[in-house]
């Protein structure tokens, strides 16, 4: 059996997850913002009140958080970075991840953000921890489209 961890996010996860970031990830990371995985990291565990790192078998494959939109909306934006590793272990990292979604929507009653239309697996990932996905619109730097996500305190 996997032994599979959800810990505080350090800079040392990070830098073991860095050159492993999945492609579809760095596509979208450009589509949205034209920013780098390094910087998206970055500013994402600098901005986040809550930030994890996920581990099986002592190997990072994701780091996630949530940063909160502004002080007057009350809701957060969730993010993940994640390997190629992620769709091998999905199904056993995705069961230890519901406890933290609920964690989150504890502290952001609302959890809210966007996700490039060809990130297939991600989009997958989020319907099974319960976000619910609009149709695409165009959005971002590059105006591709994008869907807006959506998980509520009261619809877990």
């Amino acid at each position: 059996m996997r032994q599979v961890q959800i810990v505080p996010a350090t800079p040392e996860h990070a830098a073991a997850l860095l050159p492993r970031v999945r492609q579809a990830d760095i596509d979208e990371f450009y589509a949205a913002a034209l920013m780098s995985p390094e910087e998206v990291i970055q500013r994402s565990m600098a901005a986040s009140t809550i930030c994890f790192a996920g581990l099986v078998d002592g190997e990072v494959i994701a780091l996630f958080g949530v940063v909160p939109a502004s002080i007057l909306t009350g809701f957060g934006v969730p993010w993940l970075v994640a390997t190629d590793s992620m769709e091998r272990y999905q199904v056993t990292f995705l069961r230890h991840c519901r406890p933290v979604v609920r964690h989150m929507l504890s502290v952001y009653p609302r959890l809210e953000n966007f996700i490039d239309a060809r990130n297939y697996t991600a989009k997958i990932w989020l319907r099974w921890l319960g976000f619910t996905i609009d149709d695409p619109i165009p959005y971002g730097a590059l105006k591709l489209p994008f869907h807006h996500f959506e998980l509520r305190a009261n619809h877990v």
